[in-house]
């Protein structure tokens, strides 16, 4: 195409004539230009033919924004299906670049472009497939994702291009809810599908124990030697039984059990437990376990080298935050180290061997701005706490939320204690300043007025840190002060666990990032947390389950980094960088009382 525009722009030489020496060479922006001139003066298909010639030169040119300028006003009627398809793809191109996810989305399940993409060039065919894969895992349509990865990996020739693909339609199966994996195996009719669904099935079966799944897969290759898993597995069951030759024997705990963190403590030990307890019993073996109260110790690192000299292979915690840090001061750590904190300074030199993992709400509140800017919102109203939690998620909101461009209002911190939020958010609102319009302009002419006060318009969203009781006053206050239509987003603090569906309508709509062990069919359905503990240790108990599952976990995310593995406090992964395994939470949201899962969007 671009050699036809030069033809077309420039001309060619005539026989027997002598070229001159040309003293400048039309630059990329310089012949779209062109072609956009001569574009004004043609007539279709020509016309449009000349504009999308033009977009894709200034693309190659690295002018995206008049790319998609000049895309958006080509009447694409009129091009042919082959230039059709390079108009659908560049536009879908610019369009996710600039995080117009659902445009984008508009784009590529374009009923002409459905039709026709079989027809046009394989190039284009998987450009199409790896894009509507890419993003239908990013917007949680986990099927929609699948067939399309399993397309892809169809037509893809070179293996190792098609074991990633299968890795990445891995990725998206491990992530399904139990409801939805259930109803795909009864509805499934196509065979290659079925056969990913039930291999996603029998692993999941195995509750996460490397050995269980070894078996497992021997059996399912055994009813499905032909299908594309067998032929080219993906990179993470590759990597199992290199895996489960790794494994620690024996672990040491280190928590507090006296004290004043002496509960929360003894909550993550109990979930630990019931992981261990709930392995035993399904493969007869889990490894030799020993706890060490670090709440009586000195010395942190006397602690871990008690228990390293004692037999562990891998040391699980310290919880307080100093203690971790006062753990990372030593050079060297012979065994690895999974701290069940984050570090506070970012700074600090990290040792090898040394890991954090936790429940941070700073994760949280980043994962909140990425979601509410995926779905358009671009101001924000924040309400959270005067406390050390609530300020760590404001600190993490406004970075991540004004990284994207966004704009923030902040309400005053509410204290701990407070009950009466309208005096709080009413200034906020500019509810005040609308009633004081209302007063001027009575005593101005003199009369009363019927008047309605009104909120400040520039808002799109609310960002809430609350427990729930707190968060049962914010919501209707929103609601009376004008604000019922704003949509409200919040952290997993808004919800342990426990369906009220007669308290809870006052949360109503509120879509909140939840932990998976608490939404049904999401998390592991035999390790619940006992129904007498107290809500602001129920987190803290999947913790334990999901510290327990990081002794096998950890081994595949530092051979795979890019693995994801679901756990009981979200998907967890592992930043090489941070030393960190960072948790991806499940959305949910309160209807008619009762907590729903939400679309699940997945945005790392």
């Amino acid at each position: 195409m671009l050699v036809w525009l030069l033809t077309l722009l420039v001309g060619c030489s005539q026989p027997g004539m002598v070229t001159p020496v040309r003293e400048h060479q039309a630059t990329p922006v310089e012949l779209a230009e062109q072609a956009l001139s001569q574009a004004a003066g043609s007539i279709t298909p020509e016309r449009q033919l000349l504009q999308l010639t033009a977009a894709e030169l200034f693309y190659r040119a690295g002018k995206p924004q008049q790319a998609l300028n000049t895309l958006q006003i080509i009447d694409s009627s009129g091009l042919p299906d082959d230039r059709y398809g390079d108009f659908i793809l560049l536009f879908a191109e610019l369009t996710l670049a600039n995080e117009a996810f659902f445009e984008t989305r508009d784009l590529l399940t374009n009923s002409r472009m459905t039709a026709i993409i079989y027809r046009l060039p394989l190039e284009q065919q998987t450009r199409w497939l790896q894009m509507r894969g890419d993003l239908f895992s990013l917007l949680g349509e986990d099927e929609n994702s699948i067939r399309a990865y399993a397309t892809l990996a169809n037509l893809v020739d070179d293996k190792n291009t098609r074991q990633e693909v299968h890795e990445k339609l891995w990725q998206v199966l491990t992530h399904l809810s139990g409801p939805h994996l259930s109803s795909l195996l009864e509805l499934e009719t196509d065979t290659t599908l079925l056969g990913w669904y039930n291999l996603v099935n029998v692993l999941r079966n195995s509750q996460g124990d490397v050995n269980q799944q070894l078996s497992q897969l021997e059996q399912w290759r055994t009813r499905w030697p032909t299908h594309p898993a067998v032929v080219d597995p993906p990179a993470s069951l590759l990597a199992l039984q290199q895996i489960a030759n790794s494994l620690p024997e024996s672990i040491a705990v280190l928590l507090p059990f006296e004290g004043s963190l002496a509960q929360a403590g003894k909550a993550i030990r109990s979930g630990f437990l019931a992981a261990w307890y709930e392995a035993y019993g399904y493969a007869a073996k889990a490894p030799v376990i020993r706890f060490y109260d670090t709440a009586g110790a000195t010395d942190i690192a006397t602690l871990y080298q008690q228990a390293t000299t004692e037999g562990a292979q891998l040391v699980i915690g310290p919880v307080q935050r100093e203690t971790v840090e006062q753990l990372i001061q030593l050079t060297e750590l012979p065994v690895p180290v999974i701290a069940l904190n984050y570090l506070e300074n970012p700074a600090l030199p990290i040792p090898d061997n040394f890991y954090q993992f936790g429940l941070s709400v700073s994760d949280e509140a980043r994962q909140i701005a990425d979601r509410a800017w995926v779905e358009g919102q671009r101001t924000a109203l924040t309400v959270t706490p005067n406390s050390g939690w609530g300020d760590r998620a404001l600190t993490a909101f406004r970075e991540r939320w004004l990284e994207h461009g966004g704009t923030l209002v902040e309400a005053p911190a509410y204290g701990t204690a407070q009950s009466d939020f309208a005096p709080l958010l009413r200034p906020t609102l500019h509810i005040t300043q609308s009633e004081e319009r209302k007063t001027r302009l009575q005593r101005l002419l003199g009369k009363s007025l019927n008047f309605t006060p009104r909120r400040r318009q520039d808002l799109d969203m609310v960002f809430m840190v609350a427990y729930p009781d707190q968060a049962r006053q914010i919501k209707p206050t929103l609601d009376f002060l004008f604000a019922s239509d704003l949509q409200i987003y919040s952290t997993s603090q808004l919800y342990t666990g426990v369906q009220d569906p007669g308290r809870n309508r006052d949360l109503e709509s509120i879509r909140f990032s939840a932990m998976p062990w608490t939404l049904p069919g999401a998390g592991h359905e035999k390790l619940q947390p006992a129904q007498d503990l107290q809500p602001i240790y129920r987190h803290l108990f999947a913790l334990g389950i999901d510290a327990y599952h990081l002794h096998q976990g950890l081994p595949q995310m530092l051979l795979l980094p890019e693995i994801k593995l679901s756990g009981s406090t979200g998907t967890l992964q592992l930043d090489k960088r941070k030393h960190a395994i960072m948790r991806e939470q499940p959305w949910a949201e309160f209807r008619g009382g009762r907590v729903k899962q939400a679309q699940q969007l997945k945005l790392n």
